[in-house]
């Protein structure tokens, strides 16, 4: 069965106000997550829109499109919502691509600098993986993108 992504509306317990954020099958990740293990309730923001650095953003959007057939990434999901940043707390999935889907394949928190060759990650072992359909993952991003205005260099 495969899930749906979506993107919602939400307000973390330590943001100013509502933000868009990724929802599966209906559920904010920022709530989806914790559903499952309880270590992952850490109060973060999604870590889509709205960082304090270009870079990272550049960074999550360009991870998170790498959808080409047998590609497997790290993909920042949900950071502290005091830093704004891919330094501080970070909530990733360990991201694989297929033919027809985009499999997040598990979830942790980063230990290490993203930017690292294989960074550290304690990963959530009762957070199920999420299989979505691959047109309809993409679809999501792209009108994610656009509507926070969010350009990328091949755009």
């Amino acid at each position: 069965m495969n899930n749906l992504l979506s993107i919602a509306s939400h307000k973390s317990k330590h943001s100013l106000g509502f933000y868009p954020t990724f929802a599966v099958d209906g559920v904010p990740l920022e709530v989806w997550l914790p559903g499952y293990n309880r270590e992952a309730e850490l109060h973060l923001v999604a870590a889509h829109s709205g960082l304090h650095s270009d870079d990272d953003t550049c960074l999550i959007w360009d991870r998170i499109y790498s959808t080409a057939p047998g590609w497997r990434t790290l993909v920042p999901l949900l950071v502290c919502p005091d830093d704004l940043d891919l330094t501080c707390t970070v909530i990733v999935a360990e991201q694989h691509a297929g033919e027809c889907h985009v499999r997040w394949h598990r979830f942790g928190l980063l230990r290490d600098l993203i930017t690292l060759q294989t960074p550290a990650v304690d990963w959530y072992d009762s957070i199920p993986s999420l299989t979505f359909e691959r047109s309809q993952f993409q679809s999501v991003l792209d009108a994610f993108r656009k509507q926070e205005n969010i350009k990328m260099d091949w755009d």
